[in-house]
């Protein structure tokens, strides 16, 4: 079916609607492009351009002049600029044209040869997207750092070897795990390996609190330690420990441990600063127990002895017969 469409004679130049794009106002209905006017579409024509305006659920087909396609395809993009994004929008045209006719940047495809770039341009703030944080952003950020200094406080943390003085077991690079749980609920043991600040004693000659050292405990409070012979004896009963280097090749006299208090030894017996120079540890300089080994691959492995506690309880029945 075919529609006539009759052009209107000009209106007096009273009547003639601002043919600028920019000043259009864009109307909020969703059935319609720009702002609605009656039912029958209107040619409205100026000196400058012309502007097609219907309803978006028209049948009507009209052939139209590529400059008039521009206009109504121009003044579409300035709606959707203003109704559909939530972000302030900027609508740019760069027509080729000389920029005369109707001013600006609106007017200069009289001149040009009518075919315009379109550009739709965000304006970014200052910060790179990436460091845009939202509320929520900090709240999973502050969260998460949260819980990984209290995990390494109270539960567990990685720890570097730097010496051989618990070599075989440990050697120079390895990376091992001390929980810090156990404590909680028992006193440490013979045989643990734990991680530990210098105590007083070394202190005084230089050390702080950040000097960490890492030894097996070979007594507790109440233990009497000697070597004597290449041997470790523990309130009279001779050691036999598998996993040490070498024998001591150093003598120790009898040393009682005090309560709250354990003495310390490294397996490299001939080659590790222990209890046996500088006297017992205090457990509360105790941070941890070496349980895991997970550096270097070819060593993975536990790092706790099975026999764990048997050793004080085979000490304890050993002292009451």
């Amino acid at each position: 079916m075919m529609i006539s469409l009759q052009i209107l004679s000009p209106l007096p130049s009273s009547h003639f609607i601002n043919p600028n794009p920019l000043s259009l106002q864009c109307s909020k209905n969703p059935n319609f492009y720009p702002k609605s006017f009656s039912e029958t579409p209107y040619l409205v024509k100026s000196t400058h351009t012309h502007f097609l305006s219907f309803p978006k659920n028209s049948n009507l087909k009209l052939k139209t002049s590529p400059r008039l396609k521009l206009s109504v395809q121009f003044q579409r993009l300035i709606c959707y600029g203003v109704k559909d994004s939530d972000e302030e929008t900027k609508a740019v045209v760069d027509s080729g044209g000389d920029g005369g006719g109707g001013g600006g940047g609106g007017g200069g495809g009289d001149d040009g040869d009518g075919d315009g770039d379109w550009e739709m341009e965000k304006k970014d703030g200052i910060l790179p997207e990436w460091l845009n944080f939202t509320t929520d952003d900090a709240k999973t950020l502050f969260a998460a750092v949260a819980v990984s200094l209290a995990f390494r406080s109270f539960v567990a943390e990685p720890r570097f070897i730097p010496s051989l003085s618990m070599y075989p077991t440990f050697d120079v690079g390895d990376r091992v795990f001390s929980e810090k749980v156990s404590y909680y609920f028992r006193k440490p043991c013979v045989n643990d390996i734990v991680i530990f600040k210098s105590p007083p004693v070394l202190q005084e000659v230089g050390y702080t609190d950040d000097d960490v050292f890492i030894k097996r405990i070979v007594a507790k409070e109440g233990d009497t330690v000697e070597v004597h012979e290449g041997k470790l004896i523990v309130n009279g009963v001779m050691r036999s420990e598998k996993f040490i280097l070498e024998p001591p090749s150093y003598e120790l006299t009898p040393i009682h441990v005090p309560e709250n208090s354990v003495f310390v030894m490294g397996d490299n017996r001939n080659n590790s600063y222990d209890s046996h120079v500088w006297g017992p540890l205090p457990a509360k300089n105790i941070i941890g127990r070496s349980i895991f080994r997970y550096w270097p691959p070819y060593r993975i492995g536990r790092t706790v002895l099975e026999t764990g506690c048997a050793v004080d309880k085979q000490d304890s029945t050993s002292s009451s017969k």
